[in-house]
């Protein structure tokens, strides 16, 4: 578990300023912004990086980008976001849309309660992975939406038919 009393909104916004600035040297001159999605679990995440460039060579909407790889450090600066935004008894997001544009403005969209997307090519995440995250990020009951408690009894399910009986939440 992570310290409680490091959280809250100035945790927040240095995280959020701290992956926007992560973002934001990626961006190259031309570039009009760059999109970072990412659906995150304690254990790790999966995430796409759009640069929207008149040069691209994909199409999204309308507008040309080039799909990049971004730094390990992008990574490390989504997951202490997403722990700075925990709220005690209400949990965390599990996936976020980030957008910094070539100005240096920054948004960011963050899903709470609706089960994660996957991007194209991705593998599926293993329900386990819900109950390690509960254990990092409790939820209470009333704030565990229908699906999220699916997966968390299909991946304690999991974990007791493989042996694995170590208490979980």
């Amino acid at each position: 578990m992570f310290d409680q009393a490091s959280l809250g909104l100035p945790s927040e916004q240095a995280s959020f300023n701290a992956l926007g600035r992560a973002l934001y040297v990626l961006i190259q001159p031309g570039d009009t912004r760059i999109e970072y999605e990412i659906n995150l679990l304690h254990g790790g995440g999966v995430a796409r990086t759009r640069v929207f460039t008149p040069a691209g060579q994909k199409e999204h909407k309308g507008e040309r980008y080039e799909s990049i790889t971004t730094p390990f450090a992008v990574l490390e600066s989504a997951q202490e976001l997403r722990a700075a935004c925990y709220r005690e008894g209400k949990g965390t997001w599990f996936s976020a849309k980030i957008v910094v544009t070539a100005q240096g403005s920054a948004s960011a969209e963050y899903n709470y309660d609706t089960e994660p997307e996957g991007f194209p090519g991705d593998v599926v995440t293993d329900p386990a992975a819900y109950v390690e995250d509960q254990e990092f990020f409790p939820r209470n009951l009333s704030a565990q939406p229908e699906w999220l408690r699916q997966r968390l009894a299909e991946g304690q399910a999991s974990i007791e038919a493989s042996g694995n009986k170590r208490h979980r939440r």
